[in-house]
């Protein structure tokens, strides 16, 4: 088995699902696609997925996609981070960079790991596990899918396989 087979297992848990975003998260970052199991060199991470090298390039922002004002979807999207007592660094991505938001949803699993049987705290995580996906993540992932113009298999690869299983999320969170 390599790296990429192991990468696409779907975690059944919240303690696997926590690790696959954090995965996912990283691998859409330019030090973290070079270093991850996909190993997407600098330069297809940049002519797949920066813009301001490739005019062909997808974005990897959420607002590319969104059609709308850039500033209610920031804002949304900090309050959706805030609820959680999540902040912004001020150096960091955008809060509409496919990394932060699959962050987001690693940090959400993670709370859902932690909360054991307490089903309050259970159903509020899976509420904001699906409105997120469904309002901000699913949009961004299938805007990539559909912008993306690499011929780079690791690129597709990862793309692909994180459409999936951002869908296959929602399914779950919609079913429960």
């Amino acid at each position: 088995m390599n790296a990429r087979d192991d990468f696409a297992d779907l975690p059944q848990d919240a303690a696997g699902r926590c690790g696959f975003y954090a995965a996912l998260a990283n691998a859409f970052t330019y030090e973290g696609a070079i270093d991850g199991p996909l190993k997407i060199n600098g330069y297809a991470f940049n002519e797949a997925f920066d813009p301001s090298v490739n005019e062909r390039a997808c974005s990897l922002r959420e607002g590319t996609y969104s059609g709308g004002d850039q500033s209610a979807l920031f804002e949304e999207l900090m309050r959706f981070y805030g609820f959680f007592g999540l902040g912004r660094k001020e150096q960091g991505e955008m809060p509409d960079h496919i990394s932060i938001e699959l962050e987001f949803m690693h940090f959400l699993n993670y709370q859902e790991s932690l909360s054991g049987d307490d089903p309050a705290a259970l159903a509020s995580l899976a509420l904001a596990q699906r409105d997120f996906i469904d309002r901000h993540l699913l949009r961004l992932v299938r805007g990539i899918q559909k912008g993306l113009h690499s011929d780079n298999p690791a690129c597709t690869d990862l793309v692909s396989m994180t459409e999936r299983f951002v869908s296959t999320e929602l399914a779950r969170l919609q079913a429960d």
